[in-house]
């Protein structure tokens, strides 16, 4: 079979969604040609170049990206500029969207292909509610990554949508230093501007933890800069690799996520995967593999105080914590290994 994924823009910044994608792309091609197609029409957007540079700067670009993922050497990466792409695409068999700004292309593409679309969250971010509910009719095959996605998207589309959860590589991300060898009161979390990531309340959490906790130690990443002068307890690591990221999950105690929605919130059992004890927001998306009070400790959404109380729980109640972080480990074991959802990918496809 013939595959391929059409995404918004090469990726020099690790990407939780973009990752997913290159995973599937990755098993896909032990079995299929599989091709990766970069639309990068919203590259370079803060320089004042002519277009066509602008472009001919984006395929460059592509050719190397992405050097923060291992993307096997048999997937065939493209631009809009790729010769004869035109009859490239009429010679897939299946064409799938990645984002919402993909799927206009992906709708005008005259091909005979199988269209499939890939929804790891509701992205009106940048697009109507309305734009974002009518991409879900447009006949594609709907592949999501969560219940509450499903339920979303089945309430705006032609047929039912397949529910693929994401995976996480337990080969990477795995308990490398044991939990009671690490520092009692030290906290990872992801930076992400974005409002409903929350993390205003993230930090309005933080700085009430550290009246609690004068020795608390609190490891945070991100692709982007903080817009904040962070203080010396807080340290930050820009553009973490996956590395990086384990190496941080393997430094503390707890993960804290304060996010108001996401589609999943693969970071949150990335960090169970590696012996955390995920204390967060009870949002849509962390349902999907957190279970409070069994597997990790959740509070209401955009209640600071709840979710102080919940670290403190973490902190100062070793029994929970060890009980907790053992039920998260056999989740991301049993639920989660990437080739059961490999296989459930695939079978969407076929189907």
């Amino acid at each position: 079979m013939k595959i391929c994924f059409v995404l918004p823009r090469y990726s020099r910044k690790p990407i939780g969604g973009f990752g997913v994608i290159y995973q599937y792309a990755c098993g896909l091609v032990r079995d299929n040609d599989v091709y990766m197609l970069y639309l990068n029409e919203d590259i370079f957007v803060n320089y004042p170049l002519p277009r066509a540079l602008k472009k001919i700067g984006g395929v460059i670009m592509t050719f190397f990206e992405p050097r923060w993922f291992g993307l096997d050497k048999r997937i065939r990466k493209m631009t809009l500029k790729t010769p004869h792409l035109d009859r490239i695409m009429n010679e897939m068999d299946t064409v799938i969207c990645t984002a919402i700004e993909t799927v206009g292309y992906v709708r005008d593409l005259d091909t005979s292909a199988d269209k499939a679309y890939f929804i790891q969250d509701f992205e009106n971010w940048s697009f109507p509610d309305e734009y974002v509910y009518e991409s879900y009719g447009l006949g594609f095959k709907n592949i999501v990554v969560s219940s509450w996605l499903k339920e979303l998207v089945d309430e705006h589309a032609k047929l039912g949508s397949y529910l693929v959860k994401n995976p996480v590589d337990t080969r990477i991300y795995r308990v490398k230093t044991p939990v009671d060898e690490r520092k009692k009161h030290t906290i990872a979390l992801l930076y992400h501007g974005a409002a409903y990531k929350g993390l205003n309340y993230a930090f309005e959490a933080l700085d009430k933890l550290k009246e609690i906790y004068d020795d608390i130690e609190v490891k945070m990443f991100g692709t982007t800069v903080p817009d904040r002068k962070l203080p010396g307890w807080i340290k930050f690591t820009y553009n973490a690799s996956s590395e990086e990221t384990v190496s941080i999950y393997n430094s503390v105690q707890v993960f804290m996520c304060a996010t108001v929605r996401e589609g999943f919130g693969l970071t949150g059992l990335e960090a169970m995967a590696c012996g955390d004890m995920l204390v967060s927001t009870d949002y849509e998306g962390v349902r999907e593999y957190a279970v409070n009070n069994v597997n990790a400790m959740l509070s209401p959404v955009e209640d600071v105080d709840a979710l102080v109380r919940n670290v403190c729980l973490a902190f100062d109640d070793a029994w929970l914590r060890k009980e907790l972080i053992n039920e998260g480990l056999k989740t991301v074991s049993s639920d989660f290994d990437p080739e059961d959802a490999l296989k459930q990918f695939t079978a969407a496809l076929k189907e």
